[in-house]
């Protein structure tokens, strides 16, 4: 089976729509949240989040939060306890289907934690730049000319990224992620891990829980559209992975936890989560800190259809 960009991110649409109305089991690691967080949000916004990990556990008291790929906001809602009132959080997803649900449901904790620190935009994770909510909005009618029309949509792209970004440069204490990063197109992951470090404050540092693999994934694999969307064929390899960081201008990388056995082994390639740190500060020389906790996850074995 062979895939195009675009249909992979179909297959990527599709799959999370339909998880935003029920849940799929195949779109997420064993997790253990803090059970403290999770008593006031809806059980509707736990049962549809997918996720390899828990960043939430490295942000502190008074941050601003930026999450990526947010779904139905189970990470957000954690992080706004956390953070407090003081603090903020800005969850960006593509998909409206899971921002509906977590917008419906933003209310609902804010209301139980009795302040309002959290929303959520529309938006790529590899063009944080990129409001698509407001570039729908703008977007120019229809003519007989196709170039024209993009030509003018690719204006208003433009001018939306310079003068209303999505996330303004240096203006995010930490980013967390939780298990995206992968479903990002091979073409755009240098342009994601360099968005990850514009937005950040110096000093401020990204939190990524996320799928790696022990070897290169074949073009084979990763032309399958449901291997891709189940978070499978779009991994990195693990040293890429963490090397990604250091290319984009990040100053070090310490791994705070790793899966010791794979959760999925599809065609002899072991695929595990590891949760990272990288640290954006002034320059010095780039470190790599294996400084980890071994967690345990059920192992399955699979074919190249299984998941």
């Amino acid at each position: 089976m062979t895939a195009t960009v675009s249909s992979k991110e179909s297959a990527v649409k599709q799959r999370y729509t339909a998880a935003a109305s029920a849940p799929e089991a195949a779109l997420c690691c064993p997790v253990e949240y803090d059970a403290r967080y999770l008593a006031i949000i809806p059980q509707e916004v736990i049962e549809k989040d997918y996720g390899c990990g828990d960043p939430s556990r490295h942000i502190r008291a008074g941050e601003t939060i930026l999450d990526l790929g947010s779904g139905a906001g189970k990470i957000c809602f954690i992080a706004a306890q956390v953070v407090g009132p003081n603090g903020k959080v800005i969850g960006v997803d593509m998909n409206d289907a899971m921002i509906e649900v977590a917008q419906r449901n933003a209310p609902v904790v804010a209301n139980q934690l009795g302040y309002a620190n959290v929303e959520f935009r529309k938006g790529r994770i590899q063009d944080l730049a990129l409001d698509l909510h407001k570039f729908e909005q703008a977007q120019t009618q229809p003519t007989t000319s196709p170039l024209d029309d993009y030509l003018a949509n690719e204006d208003i792209a433009e001018h939306l990224r310079l003068n209303e970004p999505l996330v303004s440069t240096a203006s995010i204490d930490v980013v967390v992620s939780n298990c995206v990063l992968n479903l990002v197109q091979p073409a755009a992951k240098r342009q994601l891990f360099r968005e990850i470090h514009r937005v950040l404050r110096t000093g401020g540092r990204a939190v990524i829980s996320d799928i790696v693999s022990d070897t290169a994934v074949p073009n084979s694999m990763q032309a399958d559209p449901d291997l891709w969307s189940g978070c499978i064929s779009g991994a990195m390899q693990e040293r890429e992975f963490l090397s990604a960081f250091e290319n984009a201008g990040f100053n070090a990388v310490v791994v705070l936890q790793r899966q010791e056995t794979p959760w999925r082994v599809v065609n002899g390639i072991e695929f595990r989560s590891v949760t990272i740190e990288a640290r954006k500060s002034s320059p010095v020389p780039f470190q790599t800190q294996t400084v980890f906790q071994i967690s345990n996850a059920p192992q399955t074995v699979c074919g190249t259809n299984c998941c």
